[in-house]
């Protein structure tokens, strides 16, 4: 999330950057612009590119396949700049057929200067490092000049190679197939315990439906046992209570014979 975070902050700086040149903006000097047209000159516009591709590919999130891109972008960055070399040279006089017998001097090489910076505008700082570079060519006098020159076509084709014939390429699109087979079976397991969670509720519901269908069964029973011993209990009582009644009945039909004398004693004083 940091990274991702970085790769917007590096995007708004750099097209607040590019933006600068077309409006006035804040803490920005136009005339740095002209310092950087005069140092890179057309090579601004691959250099350029080149950064912006590379905030492209630092929001890849897979480490394996940003390493890939990255080394393709430096690839393709580099092999520019030796085309363009490669190039100049030719328009100078020197190519494939001819650089065994061409005379490397300094005339050629002033003249090598002047149509890096004038009739190409290529820049102060590429110009610099062909210079610098004719010079390591010039210095080493045991090594013929056209070995330089066939350096730079054997490191342009290796850079194709290394761009297309890449062994990572085979790396990456393994990691790829086995991400895929792993999100596959991750899919088929979150499937399947999905599956088995619905099994589970299910028995669940079914536990519970059963659970509560045998409480009522109990609660009906327990009611019924409640009721038969309220009757129970009702019967005894009407039971007693007739008993008892047909008792007071003879008592009174006893009674209705006897007629009750009231005895009164008289004490004498002496």
């Amino acid at each position: 999330m940091k990274r991702i975070k970085f790769v917007y902050i590096y995007f708004l700086f750099l097209f607040y950057l590019i933006g600068g040149y077309f409006v006035n903006l804040p803490f920005i000097n136009r005339g740095i612009y002209e310092k950087i047209y005069k140092y890179l000159g057309i090579m601004l516009i691959p250099t350029l590119l080149f950064f912006i591709l590379y905030g492209f590919v630092f929001l890849i999130r897979d480490k394996k396949l940003r390493f890939f891109w990255e080394l393709r972008l430096y690839y393709m960055f580099i092999f520019f700049i030796v085309a363009v070399y490669l190039y100049i040279l030719f328009s100078s006089g020197v190519y494939f057929a001819n650089v065994k017998n061409f005379v490397f001097d300094g005339e050629f090489l002033r003249t090598l200067i002047n149509k890096s910076l004038f009739e190409y505008n290529i820049g102060y700082l590429p110009t610099y490092i062909l210079y610098e570079l004719m010079n390591i060519s010039l210095k080493f006098n045991q090594y013929p000049f056209y070995y330089f020159y066939y350096f730079l076509i054997a490191f342009e084709v290796f850079l194709i190679i290394l761009t297309v014939f890449n062994p990572m390429r085979k790396s990456i699109k393994k990691a790829n197939a086995r991400r895929k087979k792993e999100r596959q079976r991750a899919k088929i397991e979150a499937e399947l315990m999905e599956q088995i969670k619905i099994k589970e509720d299910l028995e669940r519901k079914e536990a519970l439906k059963i659970q509560k269908h045998k409480k009522m069964e109990e609660d009906a029973i327990k009611k019924k046992a409640d009721n038969f011993e309220k009757m129970k209990k009702s019967k005894r009582a009407s039971r007693k209570k007739g008993d008892e009644k047909p008792l007071e009945d003879k008592i009174k039909k006893q009674m209705n014979g006897i007629v009750l004398q009231k005895t009164v004693t008289i004490n004498r004083e002496d």
